[in-house]
């Protein structure tokens, strides 16, 4: 269902479709279980075949980031289109995670 890459010493987890209520909770467990227990903590998330994330998926992303945090990693994401941005903006969850134009820049905000 989700794919992930190491690169840039981090791991990259490719996004396809909508983070909405109905596969927000696999995507955490996904990362928690293949991801975050396995010690892979620095995980920046590619949104680029992503056009929405609903206030469940903007809830998944939270607690992740805490996981994330909790094991001595973090989370950042890339390639967030403009009404996600805006979101985050709403939302105040711009200063709990960053966003960032590429990969690469998001990868490194995380070394």
């Amino acid at each position: 269902m989700y794919t992930f890459t190491e690169q840039f010493g981090v791991v990259i987890v490719s996004l396809d479709g909508d983070i909405t209520m109905q596969n927000a909770t696999a995507l955490r467990n996904w990362v928690i279980d293949n991801l975050i227990k396995k010690g892979k903590t620095k995980i920046v998330f590619d949104f680029t075949r992503v056009s929405n994330v609903d206030s469940f998926g903007l809830g998944t992303f939270v607690s992740l980031h805490k996981s994330a945090i909790t094991a001595g990693g973090s989370i950042a994401l890339a390639n967030v289109n403009e009404n996600i941005k805006k979101l985050l903006n709403m939302t105040a969850l711009d200063r709990v995670f960053k966003s960032y134009a590429t990969i690469a820049e998001a990868a490194n905000s995380l070394k």
